[in-house]
């Protein structure tokens, strides 16, 4: 069996970049801004275009303040979530490879803690986050990881279907009701995500329960998708 690795860690770089993702490009949420702006006493505003590597100097005070305050807390959460991961990444990717017919698309994972309430990604180099304050790291881990899987071995069959970046996002976003059947024994509680995509989920799932449990593919559920999504 593939020996797969899940790192979780901190680095304040990432963290800073974070919170200037977050007043720049976002396909799911246009309130995100309105909740960063809340959270610290900075004019955060000044993040909106600014260059990734200016990011951590602009915020760099404030990090380490606030990290230094939960130090025993985040040592505590590293510790809590890397001992879950360990625990159920095998039962995890085997089920994702079942589900998507596809073998996991790398070996090693890093998983960044943030002090911002955002999970953003980099699946080149499958990098995320995870609050510090969050209580659902399975969950989360295996609705990126679906996710990446959908980029990685299907995104380009879709585009072809498709040729609508947005529609693509959709239809990703909305397969991850799956994880609601796949992996009910694994994820902490029911994963409904985005309220944009509600109307699309439940009309995959209502198509994926019509089928023979035998006879249920991941890429029959694109293309059931993709047609949807071409009708609009």
């Amino acid at each position: 069996m593939t020996d797969f690795t899940i790192i979780v860690k901190l680095d304040l770089e990432k963290d800073a970049r974070n919170y200037r993702s977050a007043f720049n490009i976002n396909i799911h949420s246009s309130k995100r801004k309105d909740q960063v702006e809340h959270t610290i006493d900075i004019d955060l505003q000044k993040l909106q275009d600014m260059k990734e590597q200016y990011a951590y100097p602009f915020l760099r005070e404030y990090l380490e303040d606030f990290w230094s305050k939960n130090k025993d807390i985040s040592q505590q959460k590293i510790h809590e979530m890397q001992t879950n991961l360990n625990q159920h990444k095998d039962d995890i990717f085997k089920k994702m490879v079942i589900l998507t017919k596809q073998p996991i698309y790398r070996n090693d994972f890093t998983i960044f803690l943030t002090s911002l309430n955002r999970w953003p990604y980099n699946i080149k180099l499958w990098q995320t986050r995870s609050g510090l304050y969050w209580d659902w790291i399975l969950r989360a881990f295996i609705h990126e990881l679906l996710h990446f899987q959908t980029i990685w071995y299907y995104k380009q069959y879709i585009m072809n279907k498709l040729h609508d970046e947005k529609k693509f996002e959709d239809l990703k976003e909305a397969l991850t009701f799956l994880l609601n059947h796949i992996f009910k024994d694994s994820i902490e509680w029911y994963d409904d995500w985005h309220p944009q995509h509600q109307e699309l989920r439940k009309q995959l799932e209502g198509y994926r329960l019509s089928q023979p449990e035998n006879e249920r593919d991941f890429e029959k559920l694109i293309d059931y998708g993709c047609e949807i999504l071409l009708a609009r």
